[in-house]
C-alpha cells in the first residue's frame, strides 16, 4: 500500500471517527419547518431517497453510524488484498463502500447543491441554514469520507494514462460521448433562459395571451417563487399543475391566467365571495335601518352612515387658532377618550371611540336647544364640551376618510356633543350603533349619564 493511499485512508477513518463522536453527542431534538413555494427537485429527491433507503441504513449494522464500520472494513480488506498481491479486488472494496456512503449520506448534500444552484428560494424549503444543518449534520462526516475512500483507492497515475490509450477504452468513451449528446438534447430545455423582471407587470392588465402568461409569471414571482428560474420553465411548472389541476386542484387565482380550468373555479370563488360580501352588507344595512333612532323632540337635522373604522377612533380634527403649531394628536386627547371609554374633547379636536372590528350604525343629530337624556336601549351615554375653531365638525375615521358631513350649524362657537353607544352582538357579527347629538352649549365638564355596562 503507497504511502499516499495510507494517508487518505487515515483522514477516511479519522473523519469516521469524528462522525461517530458526533452523532453520539446528540441529544434528542426537533425542528419545524415550512415548504417554501420554488422548484425544488433537489430537496424533493432527497427526501425520495431518503424514505427509499432508510430500512438499509436501520437495519445493516455496517452502516450504522454513518458507515464508520463499513469504512473500517474496507480499510481491512484493502490492506488484506494488496498484501496478498490482489489490489484491484480491495479497490473494488474501496469503491463499493464509497458508493454506498455517497447513496446513503451524499444525496442530502448533493440535492441542497442543486437547489441552491436553481433557486435561492429553495433555501427556505430546507428551513433555512438552521434546517440545512439540523437535516444534513450526520451526512457531512459520512460523505467526506467516502471521497478520501475513492482517493485512497486511486489507480497511479501511469496505470491510468496507460488505461485512457488502450483501445477498448477509446470505443467505450466514443459510445459514452454520443449517448451523452443524445441526453442533452431534452436537458436543453433546462437553460436558464430569459426571467421576466416585476417592473414589467404592468403590461399584464392587457388583453392577449401574451398577457395571460406575464400575469401568471408576475403573480409566480409577486409570491417569491421562481425568482431565479426561466420564464420558460416557470411557464412549463405552471402547464403541468394546470394539466393535473382537475385531479390535485391548487391555487386557482394563480393558474388561472394560463388554465381555462383554473380560471372557471377562480371565477365562481370571485362571484361566490362577491355574493357574500353583498349579502353581508345587506344584512347589516338592513339592521341599520330597523334601529333607526326616534327622538323625543324634532331635531334641526339627521344624518345617517353605515362606516366602519381603521383603529376603532371616529374624530374631527379642526386645528387651533391660538396654537400656532397645533398638533391634533399632542395633549393626551385620546388617553382622556380611553379614560371614559367614548368621547373627549379639546378646542379643534373631537375624538369618538368604537369596536375597531365591527361596521358602525352612525347617526348625528343636531339641535337648536338641548334634548331630553335618553339612555333606555344604550350601554354607554357621554356628554362632553366642544368648541369648535373653524366652523367644521365632520367625524370620520381618519384612515379611510368616511364619516358624516360637517355639523357644526352654528359655525364656529361652543357646543356641548353627546355621544350614545350600544355594542354589537359579538357572536352574531351585527354591527354596533352611535348615535350623536350636538347642540349649543358652554362647558367643558364631562357628564356620564350611562356608566358604561
Amino acid at each position: 500500500m503507497s504511502t499516499r493511499s495510507r494517508l487518505w485512508w487515515a483522514v477516511a477513518l479519522a473523519v469516521s471517527g469524528v462522525g461517530v463522536g458526533y452523532a453520539l453527542s446528540l441529544e434528542e431534538r426537533s425542528f419545524m419547518m415550512f415548504w417554501a413555494n420554488a422548484f425544488c427537485p433537489g430537496r424533493e429527491a432527497a427526501l425520495e431517497a431518503t424514505l427509499l433507503l432508510w430500512g438499509a441504513g436501520r437495519w445493516v449494522p455496517p452502516l450504522w453510524y454513518g458507515g464508520a464500520p463499513l469504512v473500517v472494513l474496507a480499510f481491512v480488506g484493502h490492506w488484506l488484498a494488496t498484501r496478498r498481491g490482489r489490489p484491484r479486488a480491495g479497490r473494488i472494496a474501496g469503491r463499493v463502500t464509497a458508493g454506498a456512503l455517497l447513496l446513503l449520506h451524499g444525496l442530502g448534500p448533493a440535492g441542497f447543491a442543486v437547489d441552491l444552484a436553481l433557486d435561492r428560494a429553495c433555501l427556505e424549503s430546507w428551513g433555512g441554514w438552521e434546517g440545512v444543518w439540523f437535516l444534513l449534520d450526520t451526512d457531512v462526516a459520512p460523505t467526506v469520507a467516502a471521497f478520501c475512500v475513492l482517493a485512497a483507492v486511486r489507480i497511479p497515475r501511469h496505470r491510468v494514462r496507460r488505461l485512457l490509450r488502450s483501445r477498448p477504452f477509446r470505443r467505450w468513451a466514443a459510445g459514452v460521448a454520443a449517448f451523452g449528446l443524445l441526453v442533452q438534447i431534452p436537458v436543453a430545455d433546462l437553460a436558464a433562459g430569459p426571467i421576466t423582471p416585476l417592473d414589467r407587470c404592468g403590461d399584464r392588465y392587457r388583453p392577449g395571451e401574451q398577457a395571460g402568461r406575464l400575469a401568471f409569471l408576475c403573480g409566480l414571482r409577486g409570491q417569491g417563487r421562481f425568482t431565479a428560474v426561466g420564464d420558460h420553465l416557470a411557464l412549463a411548472y405552471g402547464r403541468a399543475r394546470c394539466a393535473a389541476y382537475r385531479s390535485y386542484g391548487g391555487d386557482s387565482h394563480l393558474l388561472a391566467p394560463i388554465c381555462p380550468a383554473a380560471a372557471a373555479v377562480a371565477r365562481r370563488e370571485t362571484e361566490r365571495e362577491e355574493a357574500e360580501w353583498r349579502a353581508e352588507e345587506a344584512a347589516a344595512q338592513r339592521i341599520c335601518d330597523r334601529s333607526r333612532h326616534r327622538p323625543l323632540v324634532r331635531p334641526l337635522r339627521v344624518v345617517r352612515e353605515r362606516t366602519s373604522t381603521d383603529y376603532g377612533v371616529l374624530e374631527s380634527i379642526e386645528g387651533d387658532p391660538a396654537e400656532p403649531n397645533y398638533d391634533p394628536y399632542g395633549g393626551g386627547l385620546l388617553q382622556r377618550a380611553q379614560a371614559n371609554e367614548l368621547v373627549a374633547a379639546r378646542p379643534g379636536h373631537l375624538i369618538v371611540l368604537s369596536h375597531s372590528d365591527f361596521d358602525i350604525c352612525l347617526t348625528g343629530e343636531t339641535y337648536r336647544r338641548r334634548p331630553p337624556v335618553e339612555v333606555k336601549g344604550w350601554d354607554h351615554v357621554v356628554e362632553v364640551g366642544y368648541e369648535s375653531t373653524s366652523g367644521s365638525i365632520e367625524l370620520m375615521d381618519p384612515m379611510a376618510g368616511a364619516g358624516l358631513p360637517n355639523l357644526a350649524f352654528r359655525g364656529k362657537g361652543h357646543y356641548r356633543v353627546r355621544v350614545h353607544y350600544r355594542e354589537p352582538d359579538y357572536d352574531a357579527w351585527t354591527p354596533q350603533h352611535l348615535l350623536i347629538m350636538i347642540f349649543p352649549g358652554r362647558g367643558e365638564k364631562v357628564v356620564e349619564h350611562r356608566e358604561k355596562r
